[in-house]
């Protein structure tokens, strides 16, 4: 009798194009970055809501600060697809299309609350500045 050998694990399976998609705000960096970015980050949450039906692009949607550079993400499955106009077609039949669910967040959102981010972090500058001996 054959000894069977244990079976490599499977990778879960994902819909195509679940990258994450990303805006980049970059800026001296510091503790404040990442307040502003998470201003822009409440803004694209507010976008999303209304057309996200489960609730999870709202969720997926992070900020990471690296150095001096802050990272807005989404990775839930419906993200990408919205954010970029992703259309795909029904099983393969090209002659019926469909469009993606909702509508932009991301970018929308960056434009909307890129005065309250930059004022959020214009403190930090200011405390930069006072540190220096400025007035």
């Amino acid at each position: 009798m054959a000894v069977r050998r244990a079976r490599k694990a499977r990778r879960p399976r994902t819909a195509r194009g679940t990258a994450s998609y990303a805006a980049t705000v970059g800026a001296v960096g510091g503790g404040d970055l990442g307040a502003a970015a998470e201003e822009i980050a409440k803004g694209a949450r507010e976008l999303a809501s209304p057309w996200a039906k489960t609730g999870a692009v709202v969720a997926s949607i992070q900020v990471e600060v690296a150095g001096n550079t802050a990272l807005i993400t989404a990775d839930a499955g419906a993200a990408y697809p919205a954010e970029t106009r992703a259309r795909h077609p029904l099983f393969g039949n090209r002659k019926h299309w469909f469009g993606p669910p909702g509508e932009p967040f991301l970018g929308p959102a960056a434009d909307q609350r890129a005065g309250a981010a930059m004022a959020r972090y214009a403190d930090k500058i200011d405390a930069l500045c006072r540190k220096a001996g400025f007035q």
